[in-house]
This record gives structure tokens, sequence and C-alpha cells, in this order.
């Protein structure tokens, strides 16, 4: 009986392992994710940390079972502040052996950026990139391009759109943290010497507040003294409030472009009401939450039906950790296909990333096709992005169409 037990036994595992089922080894990768939990940015972090484990849940069981891979996240609080995080850098390089990390922004690039390439732990971002991160061979690599990139899109776009307003009149209403101020060195730039030139835009008013400003109502008087058409920025939340404030108090409403984070979305979802910022506009290279219809609506209903999502979840500020989540699953899965699933490594990572496109269909239509090089840490081929507006008080796509961002923008 013994015998034909053993023999049965060893049948078993026989076939299993000429099906390549059953008893394929699964290796366990940390993913350590640097996090805001107690710093200036911890409401935005507080929102993307479900969107991160439904995003690597679904791949886990879908995808990495098949691959014989299990992907485990661990936040870390770095506070958005560079020397906490370079910090607790060595700590996490320790704990969890990386081959792949999700940053946070700009405070982790600060500290980590001459460290990643040493390291070899490539990092994934699902904000937009600023001009002092564009440089070659990064190993942060970017979901998408510069917030001056998808802000001169929005600008070119609104100047097709109003053609009786050319030469457009630009204004601006910015803080002076390093940030926001490479983002308007960035259009600036592009206007001065594309723009104006054609007699397409000029910038006529260019002003300051704190980060979280109580009125900012003199500063929208000069840009309603100097004609403006249209106001770049606000950079932050609290700036977009005031800003509307301001505009209120003097009885206009001069639309702003924004990135979807730090205007009409934030601002909606504290006053309980988009009206006030009816045409006002915000722009991002990534899909937009207004349509039911898409691809990327529809992979979210997978995560709301499974995986632990809600349907107010789905946000702009979500969709930056959806941004994010689904290009580090898919950087993995290529490197897997490559070098096996118990292989991995944070070069073979990196070599994957640079090896071949991520396809907007593998990117759940979150995305567009992204194209890496060593050339930049962002995809600098077919760059496209979506704009959203208010229209009739409700948040709305200003076009359906994906807009090409123009190829002639330079580094500042």
């Amino acid at each position: 009986m013994k015998k034909l037990t053993f023999v049965g036994i060893a049948l078993v595992i026989i076939f299993a392992l000429m099906s390549g089922q059953g008893f394929a080894a699964v290796k366990q990768y940390k993913v350590p994710v640097i996090s805001d939990f107690t710093g200036a940015w911890a409401e935005l972090f507080k929102a993307w940390i479900p969107m991160h484990k439904a995003v690597f849940a679904w791949w886990n069981d879908n995808v990495g079972k098949g691959l014989g891979i299990d992907l485990e996240l661990k936040h870390y609080d770095g506070r958005n502040e560079p020397p906490t995080i370079a910090s607790m850098w060595p700590g996490i390089l320790a704990e969890c052996n990386p081959v792949i990390a999700l940053g946070g922004g700009g405070a982790d690039v600060a500290a980590l950026q001459q460290r990643l390439p040493k390291d070899k732990v490539p990092t994934i971002y699902g904000t937009a990139s600023y001009g002092y991160g564009w440089l070659p061979n990064q190993w942060f690599f970017q979901v998408r391009p510069t917030f001056a990139h998808e802000m001169i899109a929005g600008i070119n776009w609104y100047i097709q759109q109003h053609p009786e307003k050319r030469p457009l009149k630009v204004g601006s209403l910015n803080c002076q943290i390093p940030p926001a101020l490479d983002t308007m060195r960035g259009w600036e730039k592009y206007i001065l010497e594309v723009l104006e030139p054609k007699g397409l835009a000029k910038i006529v008013a260019k002003e300051f507040c704190d980060v979280n400003p109580v009125d900012v109502s003199s500063q929208v008087k000069t840009i309603i003294d100097a004609k403006a058409d249209l106001v770049l920025g606000p950079a932050t939340a609290a700036m977009t409030s005031a800003y509307i404030r301001g505009c209120q108090i003097h009885g206009t409403n001069i639309p702003s472009l924004a990135a979807p984070h730090h205007s009409i979305y934030p601002f909606g979802r504290a006053m309980k009401n988009y009206a006030p910022m009816e045409g006002h506009l915000v722009v991002a290279a990534h899909a937009s939450v207004v349509p039911k219809d898409s691809m990327a609506y529809k992979f979210f209903q997978v995560l709301e039906a499974k995986y632990g999502m809600k349907e107010d979840q789905w946000n702009p500020y979500n969709m930056m950790a959806l941004c994010q989540s689904i290009l580090a699953v898919r950087a993995v899965e290529h490197a897997a296909k490559k070098v096996g699933g118990g292989n991995l490594t944070g070069q073979a990572i990196y070599d994957a990333i640079l090896a071949q496109p991520f396809t907007h269909e593998e990117l759940m239509g979150v995305l567009p096709t992204l194209f890496f090089t060593k050339e930049a840490p962002f995809s600098t081929k077919d760059l496209k992005v979506m704009i959203e507006t208010v229209k009739n008080g409700k948040y709305a796509l200003a076009t359906s169409d994906w807009i090409p961002i123009p190829t002639d923008v330079k580094k500042w």
C-alpha cells in the first residue's frame, strides 16, 4: 500500500511539472513605495495607497502567478522631505532588496536621483516631470512628460479654439517653490521663443503668492488690468480656491489652465460645487476620469468589483497612482518574460523598460503608448494629453480626443 501511495504521489508530481502548474515556485519581491503620511501632501498619498494595492493585487492574481512572481508593496513615510528620504534609503535597500520601487515626487527625486543608478533600482513616478529632471541616463521613470509639456499642449489647443483672441494674452498665478517655478520657466520659454514670434500668444502678467494664500485679490486685479485671456496655474489647490474668490470679488471669471490635482477636482470636492470653475481647464498626459465608456474606466471597474476600490476613488488624485502602478507591474512583466520570474534584478527591469514600448492597450487605456529611451526619464515620442473643463456646472471633457503635445518643446 505504501509503495502504491508513493507511486501515486510521484505520478501527480510528474504530471504537475509536465503541465507547468500546481508546483511552480512563486518568488516574492518587495516593492518599496516612498509615501507621505505626515507631511504636506499626506492627503494625496492617502488616496494613492488603495489604488497601489488594488493594481498590484490584480496583477499578482492575473499575471504574476503565471510568471512565478508575487509583488509585495511596503509603504514608507518620507514626509516629502529629501533629507528624511535620503536617510531612510539605506534601510529600505537592506529591508526590501528592491528590483523596482514607486516614488512619491520631487522630494525623493532630489534625494535619490544620483543614487538610483548605483543602487540599480528603477523607480516609477505617477506625476508629471520637471525640467531639472530632464536629464539622460536616469533610473527614475515618469509616466508623463513635464508639467510644462502638458501646459504647452493646453495653450496650443486653447489658441486653436479661440482664433479671435490671437495673440492670446497669457497671465499666470504662481508660487515661488522650485517645481512651480520650473514649470513656469518651461512654458514661458516656449511662449517667448515659439508662440510670440508667430503672433499667437504673449505674456501680459506674472503674479506670485504663497503656496497656501489667504487672499490673492490684488494679484487678480493686476491680471484683469493686463486683460489676460487665460491664466496659467494656479499651482496648488489652495491657490485655486483663492484665485476663484479673487475673481468673484472683482466680478470676473478669467479661465485658468492647471494640473488636474491642483484645480477643478479638489476645488469641487471641497466646495461640493463645480459651478464657480465654469470654463476653467485642466490638462494631463493620462486618461480622463470623465467618460464611463473608456478602456481605463472599464479596468477600474474590475478593481472596484474584485480589489476593494470604490466608485468615488475614480478621480484625478488616484489617476496618478493608477498610472504609476500599471507601468510598474508591466515593467516587471516585460523583464520576467525575458529573464524569468525567479531571476529579476533591477538591471533586468531597467533594460526591459528601454527595450520596447508599453502599449496603450497593455497600460489598460490609462496612458498613451510610452516609448522610453536613455535621453529622458519620460517618453519623448507621440506625446498626448487629455483636457477637462467645467460645462454647465459639471466636470466634463473639453474634447474627447487625445491632444498632441508639440514636438518643438526644448529643454529649459
